[in-house]
């Protein structure tokens, strides 16, 4: 990987919903063992999926697109497969860019 990629170095970066709200630190970051693509952010336990999040290392901030209430509840960090995956994205659709 780059030494500039910003998705390296998230652990840490503060995590707001869609509308602005912090909803925590971000505590790990889960890639694609074959592609090594980023597919999850973690906060508070909660996998939170990396399609659409925006990145502002200067600040240490990471946007999602989703509510603080969706993430708060989507499904608790799993061994990464392809049930999980399901899961996960089956909990966020429909939801992204909701206030």
């Amino acid at each position: 990987m780059e030494g500039n990629n910003p998705y390296t170095v998230m652990q840490g970066y503060r995590l707001e919903d869609v509308s602005g709200v912090e909803v925590g630190r971000i505590e790990d970051t889960v890639y694609d063992a074959p592609s090594d693509v980023l597919k999850y952010i973690v906060v508070n336990g909660r996998a939170v999926p990396a399609d659409n999040i925006e990145v502002d290392a200067a600040e240490e901030l990471v946007r999602a697109p989703y509510s603080r209430e969706t993430i708060q509840s989507a499904p608790a960090l799993e061994e990464p497969s392809g049930e999980f995956d399901r899961t996960l994205h089956a909990h966020y659709e429909g939801y992204e860019g909701r206030r």
